[in-house]
């Protein structure tokens, strides 16, 4: 999907974040400004918040969130593209949804067929899950051996810090330039974690061999979404601060040269741990190739 806006009501609902030029677009329709106004305001920004040899970032953020508080209009803005990258076993071809990992490995799927036929389960266990390998549960509790904090971490053992959830990023144009989108190239770090823990080399490659790399792009309401380091931000909040990074990354390309820039300050969104990806808000998938990545 590429368009500029999505339309309720005669009300911009979300900026579309595909392309430099629909960021554009999108923020000026929704702002009521023009990209001579953006111009002016990335001039003056960089004026002001040039520091010697280094750019204030604070008094850059500054700028941008006096523009957007003196532009702000009365419409909605209340859903967000959510670009989420993932390598997807064959089988799974025709799934849409984002499961979260304790869904993912606790019901019948793709997923977990394929573990299964590599004899790896998990079980349900209060709140966390258990590794299952061989008919014979594997203990976590040595925390001093190597990639047993992860794996505890993300089966969520340790009720303090569990990590579920669904991420994505908030912007596509320079995604495939990201360090992180290379990394997820091979195979979902959590498989590729289990696969050395387990001594199972063949795990990760029978992934690799079974499986193709997407770019899976939703659109949801900002409501469910948080952003990484920003994960306390009222509904009102998340609007100027989501405007805010777009302003940064256009305010990049007015400054740098694209075909030397990446991805290093792409916003990582996320949902809630027991969230999930629902059908209704897949809008569509890119495969991703090695080619592909910058």
């Amino acid at each position: 999907m590429v368009c500029f806006y999505h339309l309720k009501g005669g009300g911009i609902m979300y900026i579309d974040t595909h392309t430099k030029e629909t960021m554009e677009k999108s923020i000026c329709s929704y702002l009521g400004v023009t990209l001579q106004d953006l111009s002016v305001l990335f001039n003056l920004a960089g004026n002001e918040a040039q520091q010697d040899k280094f750019l204030d970032g604070d008094k850059l953020n500054d700028i941008f969130n006096s523009f957007i508080k003196a532009h702000m209009p009365n419409k909605e803005l209340d859903e967000v593209l959510f670009f989420h990258l993932s390598r997807r076993l064959n089988t799974a071809s025709d799934c849409n949804v984002g499961n979260n990992l304790f869904e993912l490995l606790s019901t019948e799927n793709a997923m977990t067929l394929f573990l299964k036929e590599h004899d790896v389960e998990f079980v349900v266990c209060d709140k966390h899950l258990n590794l299952i390998y061989k008919g014979k549960e594997i203990s976590l509790d040595d925390t001093n051996k190597e990639h047993i904090p992860y794996l505890r971490w993300r089966l969520g053992h340790n009720a303090n810090r569990i990590d579920f959830c669904i991420n994505g990023f908030l912007l596509k144009d320079l995604l495939y330039r990201n360090s992180y989108a290379r990394e997820l190239y091979d195979v979902p770090e959590f498989i590729g974690v289990l696969a050395t823990f387990l001594k199972r080399r063949d795990i990760g490659t029978d992934y690799f061999d079974n499986s193709k790399y997407y770019c899976f792009e939703y659109c949801l309401p900002l409501a469910k979404v948080m952003f990484d380091e920003k994960d306390s931000l009222a509904e009102e909040q998340k609007v100027k601060y989501l405007l805010n990074q777009i302003l940064n990354r256009l305010y990049e390309y007015h400054t740098h040269d694209i075909r030397y820039m990446f991805d290093h300050e792409n916003p990582i969104i996320r949902l809630t741990d027991n969230d999930a990806m629902d059908e209704q808000y897949y809008i569509s998938q890119e495969e991703i190739t090695w080619d592909m990545l910058g």
